[in-house]
């Protein structure tokens, strides 16, 4: 069972550097990269809440999105029961010159994350969007489809990207640069036929990762980028920037490869 399933029945989950403030969880255990780890354990039940406040940043966060991947159609797989959060994934279509999708989230960032107050720029921190890049021939449908008739094996990365975006909130935690989440333990596959085992969360620098808003909330945009099992154990041991090193000498795509090979494959060591 991965994290997917654990979310929705209101399972533990544990995620690497997934730094809490507050009431969420503790932790006193470091990766050997020193990032603190922390396991989500059962919660208190709190019932349906549903959402406050419904796309307060929605409209900034499209246009930040349609002013970069400019003249593509699009359309939007709305939440249609909303708890706490109200998260829909956007989708702009292949372009002539960029033939990948480009798919983002709304809704993650009507909230404020919570961090640790060790953080010191945590006021920076606090607002997330997320966003992916899909090859222009997967099959994502059409802004009439329902996604019950799609295929799992073509609609896990919304589901995954929706998962992720109410997490946070979920758990009184945060999200950011370097964080790693793996599917459960043992790494299930995030998919089936699909090897990845988690995700690692990226970021690429203002142009796309940053969203400005007149109250100052500045949103930050992170890349999902689904991992295999070796590379994120490699994060762990040796931090992000060792991470990052393996991704550019192996010249890791930004456009989703289901197929792509494990940069980590020779990584074998096993994490206490």
């Amino acid at each position: 069972m991965g994290f997917m399933d654990k979310f929705r029945k209101k399972k533990p989950v544990q995620t690497e550097k997934g730094e809490t403030g507050g009431s969420g969880p503790k932790t006193s255990e470091y990766t050997p990269g020193g990032s603190p780890v922390y396991r989500y354990e059962d919660h208190q039940d709190e019932g349906f809440r549903p959402p406050l406040d419904i796309g307060v940043y929605a409209k900034l966060v499209e246009q930040h999105f349609n002013e970069l991947f400019p003249d593509r159609g699009s359309f939007v797989y709305h939440e249609i029961v909303s708890d706490l959060v109200h998260i829909d994934v956007h989708i702009l279509c292949p372009a002539p010159d960029q033939d990948f999708y480009v798919l983002y989230t709304t809704g993650m960032s009507d909230l404020p994350m919570t961090l640790p107050d060790e953080i010191s720029d945590k006021e920076d921190l606090k607002y997330g969007e997320l966003y992916m890049l899909l090859p222009g021939d997967w099959n994502l449908g059409d802004d009439l489809s329902n996604p019950q008739d799609l295929p799992y094996t073509f609609y896990w990365p919304v589901n995954l990207m929706q998962f992720l975006a109410r997490f946070p909130h979920e758990y009184k935690t945060w999200l950011s640069f370097g964080h790693t989440i793996p599917n459960g333990a043992d790494y299930t596959p995030v998919c089936e036929g699909v090897d990845f085992g988690g995700v690692v969360l990226d970021w690429h620098g203002d142009k796309i990762g940053r969203v400005e808003t007149p109250d100052g909330h500045d949103i930050l945009c992170y890349m999902v980028i689904p991992a295999y099992k070796e590379e994120i154990e490699y994060k762990l041991k040796y931090g992000m920037e060792g991470l990052q090193e393996r991704f550019h000498e192996g010249n890791l795509p930004l456009v989703l490869d289901v197929h792509r090979p494990n940069l980590c494959a020779d990584f074998t060591e096993v994490l206490d």
